[in-house]
C-alpha cells in the first residue's frame, strides 16, 4: 500500500514538473491570453466554455456507448467517463505521443472496470477507427465545398486533400493494428516512450506484454456486428467537431465580429491536420500559427483571428490542464483500493 501510494505521488510530481515547465516557458503567452478574455463578451465566453464542456461530454457518451457492447458487469458511470476523457486529453496534450498516453491511460482506466486488455484495446481501436471515418467525411465535403461551392479558397485545398490521405493512412494502420505481429511493432513504439512506460507501468503492474499480446483484436468484425452502435458514435465523433467549432464561432461574436460558420470549420479542420503529429505538448506555436493564417486567408482581419485563436487556445489547452491534473491525482489516490480487482 504504502509503496503504491508513493508510486502515485512520484508519477503526480513528475507530471506537475512538466506542467509547471510549460506555464514557465509560456508565461508571458499565457498572461496575454488571460488579458485577451476582457475583449471577449461574457455571455459568449459563457457560451464557449459550454462548447468546450460538450466535446468532453460527447467524448464521454462515446466510451459509455462503444462499452455496452461488452457487457461487463460494472459499467462505469457517465461522471467516471467525463473525467476519463479529460485525463485522456489531458495526457495528449502534455505528452506528446500521436495519441498514445492518452489511450495508455483509457486501457488502465477500464482495467477497473474488469475489462481485460484485449477487449480494452479493441475498444481503442474501434473508436480511434470511427473518428477517421467521421474526419474523412468532414474533409471531403469540405474539400467538394471549396471547389465547386466556395472556390476562392485555393490554399485551403491542398491541406484537405492531405488530410484525406493522412486519415486514410491511420485508418488503414488501425484496421491491421490488432495483428499480433502488429501489436508487438505498437508495443515495442510505446516502450521507446520512457515518460509514457514509466507513468503508467507505475499505476499498475499487470501491465505487461503478455497481457497485450495474448490475443488478437479484431475491428472491424466488431463495428460489422453492431451497425446501429457505430452510426451513432460516428454521429457523436462529427458533434464533437461541431461543439469545438461552436466555441471558435461564438468567440467571434464575442468580439462583436460575426463570421461564416463555414470559414470556422474549414479553419478548425485545416489546423486539425497541420497539428496532427505535434512534436511539442499540445502542438504549441504550430497550431495557434496555422489557424490565425487560415483564417486571414478567409479573409479574417489578422489582428482578430490573432484574438480569437488565443483566446481559444486558452480555454480548449491550458484552462483544462489544472483540471485534468486534479482529477488525474484523484484517479491516482483511488488506484490502492481498485486496481486490486482482477481483469476478467
Amino acid at each position: 500500500m504504502k509503496t503504491v501510494k508513493t508510486r502515485s505521488w512520484l508519477v503526480f510530481f513528475i507530471l506537475f514538473v512538466l506542467l509547471f515547465g510549460l506555464a514557465v516557458y509560456y508565461f508571458s503567452e499565457i498572461k496575454n491570453e488571460f488579458r485577451l478574455l476582457e475583449r471577449v463578451n461574457p455571455y459568449w465566453l459563457i457560451a464557449a466554455l459550454c462548447g468546450q464542456f460538450m466535446t468532453y461530454f460527447f467524448t464521454a457518451l462515446i466510451y459509455q456507448l462503444l462499452l455496452k457492447a461488452y457487457r461487463l458487469p460494472r459499467l462505469p458511470g457517465r461522471w467516471d467517463l467525463l473525467k476519463a476523457s479529460i485525463i485522456s486529453l489531458f495526457f495528449n496534450q502534455t505528452v506528446p505521443s500521436a495519441g498514445i498516453s492518452g489511450n495508455t491511460f483509457l486501457v488502465n482506466f477500464l482495467a477497473r472496470f474488469n475489462l481485460s486488455r484485449t477487449p480494452a484495446i479493441s475498444l481503442i481501436l474501434e473508436e480511434l477507427l470511427i473518428f477517421y471515418s467521421a474526419m474523412e467525411a468532414i474533409i471531403i465535403s469540405l474539400l467538394i465545398a471549396c471547389m465547386f461551392v466556395y472556390r476562392s479558397f485555393y490554399s485551403f485545398k491542398g491541406v484537405l486533400t492531405a488530410g484525406i490521405l493522412i486519415y486514410l493512412a491511420f485508418s488503414l494502420v488501425v484496421s491491421f493494428a490488432g495483428r499480433k505481429n502488429m501489436l508487438t511493432r505498437l508495443y515495442d513504439k510505446v516502450s521507446k516512450a520512457r515518460l509514457v512506460k514509466k507513468l503508467f507501468k507505475s499505476i499498475n503492474k499487470k501491465m505487461s506484454e503478455s497481457d497485450i499480446l495474448k490475443n488478437e483484436v479484431l475491428v472491424w468484425p466488431l463495428i460489422k456486428s453492431n451497425i446501429p452502435m457505430a452510426i451513432r458514435v460516428f454521429f457523436l465523433q462529427l458533434a464533437v467537431v461541431a461543439a469545438d467549432g461552436f466555441t471558435l464561432y461564438v468567440l467571434f461574436l464575442g468580439i462583436g465580429h460575426p463570421i461564416s460558420p463555414f470559414i470556422v470549420l474549414l479553419t478548425l479542420i485545416c489546423t486539425k491536420v497541420i497539428s496532427i503529429l505535434p512534436f511539442l505538448p499540445g502542438s504549441l506555436v504550430l497550431y495557434e500559427s496555422s489557424m490565425s493564417f487560415f483564417f486571414a486567408s478567409a479573409g479574417v482581419p489578422a489582428g482578430t483571428a490573432i484574438v480569437v485563436t488565443l483566446v481559444y487556445r486558452f480555454l480548449s489547452f491550458w484552462f483544462p490542464m489544472p483540471v485534468g491534473t486534479f482529477l488525474y491525482r484523484q484517479w491516482l489516490k483511488n488506484a490502492p483500493s481498485e486496481i486490486n480487482h482482477p481483469a476478467c
